[in-house]
């Protein structure tokens, strides 16, 4: 048998509690952390209410005007409400896709992905967009979106796709 002193004991326990207490509050620090880089959107579905989507920061911030909320503090609030354009598409489903560009962007920035990825990534997104909607609906959404938000990049890359096609005879 293993017999502890007295001393041996409390200081064991001592150590066990310090620890608990010193991992307990490294968790809360990066889970602090953690979810002050993530933002929540709420859409406004005008009848149908809200629907909320987690974001993380850094690609919140591909939109200019969320960006300026944000690093204005006086205008930022949880949750960041948006109202969309109306248009044919549900607006949760534009908004999906809008993300889907940004969380792309924003992480082909911070990896440093070569331009020719992304711009490959770019043709292949946009003409997704154009050919999964035979009416175009989504297309004129996702571009009203993108021009609401100010998103240049998925602006100019849906107009560029747009006028390629029409010249080509295709839209």
């Amino acid at each position: 048998m293993f017999y502890l002193t007295r001393y041996q004991f409390t200081s064991l326990i001592t150590f066990v509690f310090r620890s608990a207490i010193n991992s307990e509050v490294a968790f809360n620090s990066v889970k602090n952390k953690m979810a002050a880089n993530i933002i929540t959107l709420r859409l406004c579905k005008g009848t149908e209410g809200f629907e909320d989507f987690q974001v993380v920061k850094m690609v919140a911030m591909e939109s200019e005007v969320i960006k300026n909320c944000i690093q204005h503090t006086h205008i930022w609030r949880e949750p960041l409400r948006l109202t969309l354009p109306s248009g044919h598409v549900k607006p949760g489903k534009v908004l999906k896709k809008v993300l889907e560009y940004c969380e792309y962007h924003a992480h082909a920035k911070s990896n440093s992905i070569s331009e020719e990825d992304v711009n490959i990534w770019d043709k292949e997104f946009a003409q997704n967009i154009i050919t999964a909607d035979k009416n175009r609906a989504s297309v004129c959404d996702i571009l009203k979106a993108a021009d609401f938000l100010i998103i240049d990049g998925l602006l100019n890359l849906l107009c560029i796709t747009i006028v390629t096609l029409l010249h080509r005879g295709g839209f």
